[in-house]
């Protein structure tokens, strides 16, 4: 039976003391490189929950009535989709919009960003009204978000911004 040396001893209790020399990182996780805080993977998935809760109840309805038609796999189709040349567009633009951000499995969404970019992404394009695009509207007249609806998502955006940062915002 092998006896610990003086080395191994060293070696252990610098790795029980100071785990990041041994370890690498240590305990800071990637996906909060922003705020420089540590941040547990429970809390970041009690963070998304609490999230996706307000999202639910108030966001929700609001996407579905004028976002889910490009951005989730419940759209609409208008009757002229079947003309050809249009039918391509929509295709292609359902396609776009969707690889950029899928609503449909609710928060976080689908996308290539992380749900922090896509929070402020979302609360930027309600502020500047960059959605739906213009040939959208022209063939869906209430598409695009009212006043109510608008302060609604900025809100949510806000204060979901803030849960993921990890401020306290009550």
């Amino acid at each position: 039976m092998k006896v610990f040396t003086n080395r191994s001893i060293v070696l252990v209790s610098i790795g029980l003391l100071f785990p990041a020399l041994v370890f690498g990182h240590g305990d800071v996780y990637h996906d909060n490189v922003e705020t420089n805080k540590v941040i547990p993977p429970n809390q970041t998935a009690n963070r998304y929950k609490s999230i996706n809760s307000e999202y639910l109840k108030s966001v929700k309805p609001i996407f579905e009535k004028k976002c889910f038609d490009c951005h989730a796999n419940t759209t609409q189709y208008p009757w002229y989709y079947k003309v050809p040349g249009i039918k391509q567009m929509i295709d292609y633009d359902i396609k776009e919009a969707k690889k950029h951000l899928d609503m449909g499995k609710n928060f976080p969404f689908i996308s290539h960003e992380t749900p922090l970019k896509d929070l402020e992404s979302i609360k930027k394009v309600s502020i500047d009204g960059d959605m739906p695009p213009l040939r959208y509207i022209l063939g869906h007249w209430d598409s695009r978000l009212n006043k109510s609806e608008k302060q609604t998502i900025i809100q949510w955006s806000d204060e979901s911004i803030l849960t993921l940062k990890g401020v306290d915002h009550e």
